[in-house]
């Protein structure tokens, strides 16, 4: 029976016996403006003001991204009772967008970026990548997901990167949820003295998964396919 599976020169005669490898790949550009932000419309994007408990939920609902691969930003604001030290939102300097964060009275601040994004296909996984040369400065860098059911706003995923961070760029992934899902990513720090975090571009790629079959080396430096063989075996049930 084996002799009819795999022949004498190991070419596998029956259907199902490759064995194969995974090979990951990220490809498109599904963010805008992004590569890199100093080319973007950060300094001129609708700046939204809060002092609501969950300020990124706020903005995004209060301040809607409704015009698609644009930036839209945030800050919170510091007027008498707020919970929140007031910052300014983020800004374009140089290369960098400028992330800016200060921890007054026990109340820290937050300022963010985010937009909607277009093209997204439901139930993909998609890669962040983000590139922060100056990461020795302490805080945290947070990535959100939301997605619109009708006239509701959800958040659909979180991740957050402590700072400073050491393993190069910040990477993340999300699963879209619609075609339109919206990114935000933001700023906050523990740090009493008022400090700037740089972010110099952000990209978002689609996870493409590609299935090879498995080869191994001989002593001889020949490349041979890997196959199966089904000896008939089974698994009882007891």
């Amino acid at each position: 029976m084996n002799n009819q599976e795999i022949s004498s020169r190991g070419i596998s005669q029956t259907s199902g016996l490759d064995i194969f490898s995974s090979i990951i790949n990220y490809t498109g550009e599904f963010l805008g403006l992004g590569q890199p932000l100093m080319t973007s419309n950060i300094d001129e994007a609708r700046d939204y003001g809060t002092a609501e408990a969950n300020p990124q939920l706020e903005s995004v609902i209060k301040s809607y991204p409704s015009t698609k691969n644009i930036w839209y930003k945030y800050h919170t604001t510091g007027e008498e009772g707020s919970p929140y030290t007031n910052i300014q939102a983020p800004s374009i300097s140089g290369e960098f967008a400028h992330f800016k964060g200060h921890k007054s009275s026990g109340n820290r601040s937050f300022c963010g970026i985010y937009q909607q994004l277009s093209g997204l296909t439901v139930g993909k996984t998609y890669e962040i990548d983000i590139t922060n040369p100056y990461q020795l400065i302490e805080g945290t860098i947070t990535v959100k997901t939301y997605r619109k059911e009708g006239d509701t706003i959800f958040e659909s995923s979180s991740h957050a990167f402590t700072m400073p961070y050491v393993n190069g760029n910040m990477c993340t992934h999300f699963t879209a949820t619609t075609e339109n899902d919206v990114i935000l990513i933001d700023y906050t720090t523990e740090s009493t003295s008022a400090v700037i975090q740089h972010i110099y571009a952000m990209r978002i790629s689609e996870l493409q998964e590609y299935l090879v079959p498995t080869y191994a080396q001989d002593i001889y430096g020949n490349d041979h396919k890997i196959l199966r063989r089904d000896l008939g075996n089974t698994i009882s049930d007891d």
